[in-house]
């Protein structure tokens, strides 16, 4: 059970239908998303017009605020929720690759354009892939 995509949908005071008509989705696919099954990324989006903590929702860890309104995430935060919607994005058929590319390499090659654009340098270290099953 995604008791993430509950506890957000709760803090926000919304009902299922609520959010599945909001996002456009059947009332079966979001059951399935509370019951487990990935979201995917373009409906991560629509979440978070609603004010869905996809940070949350995606690695477990809360997104902070500052005062200002700035939303920081940390260095690890950036690669888990990267890791994570690459596993997501091809176990949902959506992202195809070469049997010899490793997920870690498309988050640290993400990771540097990220930094690039912040303009610091990123230092990759070793991420620790979780395994899982492919289609």
């Amino acid at each position: 059970m995604n008791h993430k995509l509950i506890e957000e949908r709760e803090r926000l005071g919304l009902q299922q239908k609520q959010v599945y008509d909001s996002i456009q989705v059947g009332k079966s696919t979001y059951y399935r998303w509370e019951s487990g099954t990935p979201i995917p990324s373009d409906k991560l989006t629509e979440l978070a017009k609603l004010g869905f903590d996809v940070g949350y929702l995606v690695t477990g860890k809360r997104t902070q605020i500052q005062e200002d309104g700035v939303v920081c995430f940390s260095k690890q935060n950036i690669q888990e929720a990267l890791t994570a919607f690459l596993y997501n994005t091809a176990e949902l058929g959506l992202l195809t690759k070469s049997p010899d590319a490793k997920v870690e390499s498309l988050v640290n090659m993400a990771m540097f354009s990220l930094f690039r654009e912040i303009g610091e340098v990123y230092q990759p270290e070793v991420i620790e892939s979780k395994s899982r099953s492919s289609k």
